[in-house]
C-alpha cells in the first residue's frame, strides 16, 4: 500500500492510504482507490485532554511518558501552594525476592515490588489562583499556564521518545522569575509496608532499604537509593537558564540492578540529553508519535467515547515500548499503592489485549520477549515432580516471572492467559518459526500442568478436581480451568497439524478434548464450578473466559448455547456489587462476542460513568483509574478493546466486520485494524449498513469474511481473488501483499475513510472543567 511519508507532516496535511484496484466479476474492469483522509493534527486536537483549573491529585493531573520514564503533575498534598511532578520509572523494582532466593522474604514480601523515586517540586512566588493546560496528543506533550497572585508560569512538559529524560520548559512573567524547582527524593521502601506501617527490623516485618543519599557528582545534584540486596537507582536533574524569564529543567532516573553505579549512569544520561538539545529530542519524539497514531484509525459517532479511545493509545504508547518491560499497575506514573507489582491473573492481560486488533504489535512484543527470556523461571516455579515437562506461574510477580505461591500456584490462570496473548501475537503475523521454536514448546509445558491433574472418572469424562476460579474462590472442576484447558489443547493440536509435528502427546490431547467433562451449568448459566454457583457480586469474569477472550464457547460451534451464554453474561452484572470498571468492560466484550452491540455499548457506558470516588471505583477525569485511590492501569485500556470488539473481531475461522455495532451507531469507520491470519482490514458503515470492506493479506492465509453486505457482493481486486460464498461467509483468495475491496450494488461514490463530524461543543471531553 502506498502511504505518504510520515516525517515532517504539518497541520492541515492529510495522511492518505491509496489503493489501486480492478473490478472483478461480470467481466468488468474499473479503477478504484481507497483513501484514508485524516488531518491528523486537527483530528487528534479534538480529542486532547483539557484542564480549566489546577489538578489536585494523581487522578486529575496531566501525564507524559516514553514507555519507561514518566511524570504526572498536580498540586502537592504535603507542601502548600506547590506543584508536584511525580517521577516514575517502570523498571525501578526492589529485587530482593528474586535476587535473595527467599532469604529476605517475609509474610509481606514474596515477590519483587515497584519502588518510589520522589518528586520534582515547583514553588511559585505567589499563591496559585488558577491554571489551564492542554495535553496535545498528536505531539505527546502538555502545555499550559499557572496563574498566581504574582503573575504567570508557562509550562511545556514532555518525556521524549529516544531520550530517558523529563523535560519541563518554563516561561515566567517578571514577578514569577524567582519561582523555584527542587528535588524531593522519597525513601525507596516497599509501598505496601509503608502504607501498612510494617517496615522495620523486627521479626516478620519488611526490612527497609538503606537510606537514600543526596550528593554532588560532576556538578549535579544526585539522589541515590541503595538496595538491601545490592544495586541502586539514582535521580539527577539540572535547570538551564536561557534568560531572565525562560529556563528548561531536565531530569532523569537510572537503574543499576544488579550492581552499583546508577549515579554515574544518571549523570551521563542527563548530560548526553542536554548536549543533544531540546530541538533534536523534540524532532525524534514527534517523528515517533506521528508514525505511531496512523498505524490504525477508528471513528465512532460518540465524541466522548472516541476521545477516550484515542487517549488510551496515548496512554499505552506512553507506558510501553519495544524492548522495555511489561506495563504493571502504574505504567511510568508511580503512586504509593498496595498493588505495587505485576498482577498476572487479569491486570497485565487486560493491559495488553488491545494492541493486536489495534495494529500495534510492537507494544505487545515486550510481553512475548518476557515469556521467552524467563522461560527457565517458569520451569523452576514448578514443584520438582513435574518440573521436567511443565511450566507454571503464580501471582503477582515483579520484573521477573518468579512466583510459586508456596510451591504451587493458586492462580493457574496466569500463565495460560499470558500464553493466549503470545499466541494471538503470532496469529496476527503468522510467523511459523516463532510458533515452532517458542510458543509451541512453552504452551505444551503450560498445558502439562493441567494434564497432570486430569483424571478419567467413572462417568467417562476427564475431570480436573478442585481448583481456584479467580477471584471468586475454590470449586470442583472450575469452568475457568476447563475452558483454559480446552483452549490450550485445541491450540496445541492445531499448531502441531500446521507445523507437521508428530508430538507423542497428540493422541492424549485429542482424547481429553473428546472426553472433557461438560462445563458446569445451572439455571443462571455457567457456574464457577460443579459445586459452586455464581451467586454473589463478583468483578472477575474468570468463569466466562471461554466466551471471551478464548472463544472456545461460541455461537458458531454451539448455537444452541446462545441463551445460556446470554444468561451467564447478564448474571455477572445483574448481581450488584463489587462494581469495578473491568466488570463492565468485560461484560461489554462478552456481549460483543455474541453480536449484542446494544448491550456492549450499555456496559461500556456504565464503565465510563464519572461517579463520586466514595460510591464506586471509577475512571477519573484524566482517564486513569482508581480502586480505593490505588491506580490500576488495565481497566481503561480494556474499554478501548470494547470499541474494537464492536467494529472488528477475528476469532475462529472468520474476520467479522461490524459484528456488534450498536443500533445507535448508524455511521462508523475504521482503517488498518489487524485481524488474525495477518490481515489489515478497513471498512465504512453509513446509514446503518456496511458500505464497503477493504482487506489486505500479509501472509497468504485463508480469508473468510462475515459482514452485512447484501447480495450480490462485488469485489475490486486481483483477477485471481476468486470471490465465493461458503456457509454465509465471503471467501477470497489473496496472496501476501494483495488486497481487495468488497461492496454491494453500484461502486460506492467514494471510497474515503474519514473522521465522523463532531460539534465543537462536544470535543475535548476529558480533563478538568471549571
Amino acid at each position: 500500500m502506498f502511504t505518504l511519508p510520515l516525517r515532517g507532516l504539518k497541520r492541515g496535511l492529510f495522511l492518505s492510504g491509496m489503493i489501486g484496484l480492478c473490478l472483478t466479476g461480470a467481466g468488468q474492469a474499473a479503477a478504484a482507490e481507497v483513501h484514508l483522509k485524516v488531518d491528523w493534527p486537527d483530528f487528534m486536537a479534538r480529542n486532547d485532554l483539557v484542564w480549566e483549573r489546577m489538578p489536585t491529585s494523581y487522578f486529575e493531573g496531566p501525564f507524559q511518558g516514553n514507555g519507561m520514564l514518566g511524570t504526572v503533575f498536580f498540586l502537592d498534598d504535603e507542601a502548600k501552594n506547590t506543584v508536584r511532578f511525580e517521577i516514575g520509572r517502570t523498571d525501578v523494582y526492589d529485587p530482593r525476592h528474586s535476587a535473595g532466593g527467599g532469604k529476605f522474604t517475609s509474610n509481606y514480601q514474596t515477590y519483587d515490588v515497584r519502588l518510589p523515586i520522589g518528586q520534582l517540586l515547583l514553588e511559585p512566588v505567589g499563591q496559585i489562583t488558577g491554571a489551564q493546560f492542554r495535553t496535545d496528543l498528536w505531539n505527546a506533550e502538555t502545555r499550559g499556564e499557572i496563574t498566581t497572585t504574582a503573575g504567570t508560569i508557562g509550562l511545556r512538559v514532555l518525556v521524549p521518545h529516544g531520550d530517558d529524560v523529563i523535560v519541563i520548559e518554563v516561561k515566567t512573567s517578571a514577578n514569577e522569575r524567582e519561582a523555584k524547582f527542587r528535588l524531593r527524593p522519597e525513601q525507596g521502601n516497599n509501598p505496601l509496608g509503608t502504607l501498612q506501617g510494617s517496615i522495620g527490623d523486627e521479626p516478620g516485618k519488611m526490612k527497609p532499604n538503606p537510606a537514600y543519599v543526596v550528593k554532588q557528582l560532576d556538578g549535579l545534584e544526585v539522589a541515590v537509593q541503595p538496595l538491601l540486596v545490592g544495586g541502586d537507582y539514582a535521580t539527577t536533574w539540572k535547570e538551564v537558564r536561557h534568560d531572565a524569564d525562560t529556563r528548561t529543567v531536565f531530569l532523569t532516573v537510572a537503574s543499576a540492578i544488579p550492581g552499583c553505579g546508577a549515579d554515574a549512569k544518571a549523570v551521563k544520561s542527563l548530560k548526553d540529553s542536554i548536549t543533544r538539545g531540546t530541538a533534536a529530542m523534540e524532532k525524534v519524539h514527534r517523528d515517533w508519535w506521528h508514525a505511531f497514531y496512523p498505524a490504525s484509525f477508528v471513528t465512532v459517532p460518540d465524541a466522548r467515547l472516541e476521545s477516550f479511545y484515542w487517549i488510551q493509545w496515548y496512554k499505552l504508547a506512553s507506558a510501553m515500548r519495544a524492548g522495555g518491560p511489561v506495563v504493571d499497575l502504574f505504567g511510568p506514573w508511580f503512586k504509593k499503592s498496595i498493588w505495587s507489582a505485576n498482577w498476572v491473573n487479569l491486570n497485565l492481560q487486560l493491559s495488553h489485549f488491545t494492541v493486536h486488533t489495534g495494529n500495534h504489535l510492537e507494544l505487545g512484543q515486550g510481553l512475548c520477549d518476557w515469556l521467552e527470556r524467563d522461560k527457565q523461571e517458569l520451569i523452576n516455579n514448578c514443584p520438582e515432580e513435574i518440573r521436567g515437562d511443565s511450566a507454571v506461574l503464580g501471582n503477582p510477580v515483579g520484573l521477573h516471572l518468579s512466583a510459586t505461591e508456596n510451591g504451587y500456584p493458586k492462580h493457574l490462570i496466569a500463565l495460560p492467559w499470558l500464553m493466549q496473548l503470545y499466541y494471538t501475537q503470532y496469529r496476527c503475523t503468522m510467523d511459523d518459526e516463532r510458533l515452532r521454536n517458542s510458543i509451541f514448546p512453552l504452551l505444551r509445558r503450560t498445558m502439562n500442568v493441567y494434564l497432570h491433574r486430569a483424571k478419567l472418572g467413572d462417568d467417562g469424562f476427564y475431570h480436573l478436581g478442585r481448583g481456584y476460579s479467580d477471584e471468586y474462590g475454590y470449586a470442583e472442576d472450575p469452568n475457568l480451568d476447563l475452558q483454559m484447558l480446552r483452549w490450550g489443547l485445541e491450540t496445541l493440536v492445531a499448531s502441531a497439524e500446521r507445523l507437521k509435528i508428530e508430538d507423542p502427546l497428540l493422541p492424549k490431547w485429542k482424547e481429553i478434548l473428546k472426553k472433557l467433562v461438560p462445563y458446569p451449568v445451572d439455571e443462571h448459566g455457567l457456574m464457577i464450578g460443579s459445586d459452586v454457583p455464581f451467586a454473589k457480586p463478583h468483578r472477575h469474569y474468570s468463569h466466562l473466559l471461554g466466551i471471551f477472550p478464548l472463544y472456545v464457547i461460541n455461537i458458531d460451534n454451539q448455537p444452541d448455547m446462545l441463551e445460556i451464554l446470554k444468561k451467564s453474561i447478564n448474571r455477572h452484572t445483574d448481581i450488584d456489587g463489587d462494581n469495578c470498571m473491568y466488570k463492565f468492560t468485560g461484560s461489554s466484550s462478552l456481549s460483543a462476542t455474541l453480536g449484542d452491540g446494544d448491550r456492549a455499548l450499555q456496559m461500556l457506558e456504565r464503565s465510563l460513568q464519572l461517579l463520586p470516588p466514595q460510591q464506586a471505583p471509577t475512571v477519573m477525569p484524566n482517564t486513569l483509574y482508581s480502586e480505593g485511590q490505588h491506580p490500576t492501569f488495565e481497566s481503561p485500556i480494556s474499554a478501548a478493546r470494547n470499541v474494537l470488539d464492536m467494529v472488528l473481531q477475528s476469532w475462529g475461522r472468520y474476520i467479522r466486520v461490524f459484528p456488534a455495532c450498536p443500533s445507535t451507531w448508524k455511521d462508523a469507520a475504521f482503517h488498518d485494524l489487524r485481524a488474525e491470519g495477518a490481515f489489515l482490514v478497513s471498512a465504512v458503515r453509513k446509514g446503518g449498513r456496511t458500505e464497503f470492506v477493504r482487506v489486505k493479506s500479509l501472509a497468504s492465509e485463508p480469508c473468510r469474511i462475515l459482514c452485512d453486505l447484501p447480495e450480490p457482493v462485488r469485489c475490486m481486486g486481483p483477477d485471481t481473488v476468486n470471490l465465493r460464498r461458503n456457509d454465509g461467509a465471503i471467501e477470497l483468495d489473496l496472496k501476501k501483499g494483495e488486497e481487495a475491496v468488497l461492496y454491494s450494488g453500484d461502486v460506492p461514490p467514494n471510497l474515503d475513510i474519514a473522521p465522523l463530524p463532531v460539534p465543537s461543543e462536544k470535543t475535548n471531553s476529558w480533563g478538568l472543567k471549571k
